[in-house]
């Protein structure tokens, strides 16, 4: 089968196409994907989670991640570096957003969901990029990088001189976009923040 017919007004057939295209990626594109050893993970939500505290949602795109490993990340009063205290995957066949047992691991190779414990997550901000540092010198380099981040949406978005709106949205993406928009609409923003 090579045709689905959808409905952009009706919805039919969209649950088809899906389907097709899931069946594709894992029969016909799965000797095609390969995995890169270049480390990448996002953030997706910060959660306080009954007995393990403040812990984020992350995706895991590439790469490997360990208990014990130095990460950094974005957070609301500056980079947070923390240390990895537990990896934690939802049960089989559940989603991670439904309460229950999490399964821990030691070691996780992405690509998948994790949701992840360290201390000093309270100020962890969705959105944005988690890094995995080996050295000191690394820390520093990404601490300067998730700095220079939030000075260049500054710089680009925000005029303090003249008078004008103050944006919040919940993750760094959602912010970029609500800045972008309100740029084109040549609307004057002079203060921004990320939270609820």
């Amino acid at each position: 089968m090579s045709l689905c017919p959808t409905s952009a007004i009706t919805g039919e057939g969209l649950p088809d196409l899906v389907t097709f295209i899931t069946y594709l990626c894992q029969t016909n594109f799965k000797h095609k994907l390969k995995e890169k050893e270049e480390f990448q993970c996002s953030v997706l939500e910060v959660k306080v989670i009954e007995g393990h505290g403040t812990t984020i949602d992350v995706i895991l795109v590439n790469g490997r991640l360990n208990v014990g490993d130095t990460i950094i990340l974005a957070g609301f009063n500056g980079p947070i570096v923390t240390t990895i205290r537990a990896l934690l995957t939802p049960q089989p066949m559940r989603e991670m957003r439904v309460k229950g047992e999490y399964i821990h691991h030691e070691s996780i190779k992405g690509s998948m969901g994790i949701k992840l414990s360290a201390p000093g997550l309270e100020n962890a901000m969705a959105g944005s990029e988690l890094y995995k540092a080996e050295n000191d010198e690394e820390i520093e380099g990404f601490k300067a990088q998730i700095a220079d981040d939030l000075v260049d949406i500054m710089d680009k978005y925000v005029d303090k001189t003249s008078q004008g709106v103050c944006v919040q949205a919940s993750t760094i993406g959602s912010l970029e976009a609500l800045l972008e928009f309100l740029k084109t609409m040549k609307i004057p923003v002079t203060s921004i923040n990320i939270g609820p």
